[in-house]
């Protein structure tokens, strides 16, 4: 992405700025609005549409001692699923949890010394308590669980038939 002007204090120019989000259909509050609130939350709204997707089945805080999941709809190796939430908890104090993704569409967390389970799952977040129960940290770990799952086409290695004539195994046609 190049912009028209230099950026400074990490920022591009304002200028530049209304461009890139105009280019992406949100719009700013305008001047001396009489509806500012009504368009903040048409803002607001817009940037939470625009970065759903990647909000979903991500780890918050709804207090600062509990934690829950965001529902909505993701892919579970080429499956589209949809996850409702369920009741916000609070994770173990003075200790970091771990919270994982189910195959079958729940939730599942644990401590880490208890490691992360043997079962499949999908790695959500690791969150870091201190000893008054407040959370201090959340790491986001959903780029790395779902960006190594397997797509559709890698994950059928099983063999595949049709009308029993031709068999194909690991890419490979094999005639009966």
């Amino acid at each position: 992405m190049s912009f028209q002007s230099n950026m400074v204090g990490g920022y591009p120019a304002e200028a530049d700025i209304e461009s890139y989000l105009s280019d992406r259909g949100l719009e700013l509050l305008t001047d001396y609005n009489n509806n500012f609130i009504a368009e903040f939350k048409q803002f607001v709204w817009g940037v939470l549409n625009a970065l759903d997707w990647v909000a979903v089945i991500g780890v918050y805080c709804p207090s600062p001692t509990t934690i829950n999941v965001r529902g909505g709809k993701y892919l579970w190796h080429g499956e589209a699923k949809t996850y409702t939430p369920g009741s916000a908890v609070n994770p173990t104090d003075n200790d970091t949890t771990y919270v994982w993704m189910k195959s079958d569409n729940s939730i599942g967390s644990g401590i880490d010394s208890n490691g992360w389970p043997d079962a499949e799952h999908a790695k959500l977040a690791e969150i870091d308590v201190d000893s008054d129960g407040l959370i201090t940290d959340i790491r986001d770990l959903r780029g790395l669980s779902f960006l190594q799952q397997k797509t559709w086409h890698e994950a059928i290695t099983d063999t595949v038939c049709y009308g029993n004539d031709v068999v194909c195994y690991e890419n490979e046609i094999v005639i009966n």
